[in-house]
């Protein structure tokens, strides 16, 4: 795993939560630039590119948001399976990435110092890494 890699699991780790926004920021950046208007439904698809259905399309089509989506997927899926075998680090995932709680308030919340946070992260982030790999999302 190089550094681009494992920044870009971070980031996905850390949005997690604000996934749906970002992806609702993208439809809406998308539907922002249509111009449909009635004569481009008349005249139909062989004429203009700016029917309602095609525009429609572009959302659903649109890379960026099925990579959000994958990733929440993949990234709900990590954190149910940490829930239910490795509740440790859930919950220090959870203060890390979803709470963005700094190391301090962890190592007081959880009780693992910083070498431990610091074993703990770059095992979750193989972990995440592995399974994005297994779904071509790196």
């Amino acid at each position: 795993m190089n550094k681009i890699e494992y920044k870009k699991i971070e980031y996905y780790l850390y949005n997690y939560n604000n996934i749906d926004k970002l992806i609702n920021e993208i439809k809406e950046g998308l539907i922002s630039n249509i111009n449909v208007s009635g004569n481009a439904w008349r005249k139909g698809i062989t004429i203009c590119n700016n029917t309602l259905e095609n525009q429609v399309i572009k959302i659903v089509e649109n890379k960026k948001i099925i990579e959000f989506k994958k990733w929440q997927v993949l990234i709900k899926k990590v954190l149910v399976f940490l829930f239910q075998k490795y509740p440790k680090y859930y919950y220090f995932i959870n203060r890390k990435y979803l709470e963005k709680k700094s190391k301090d308030e962890i190592e007081e919340s959880l009780k693992l110092d910083f070498k431990k946070q610091k074993i703990i992260k770059d095992k979750l982030i193989k972990f995440v890494y592995k399974n994005a790999k297994i779904r071509n999302l790196v």
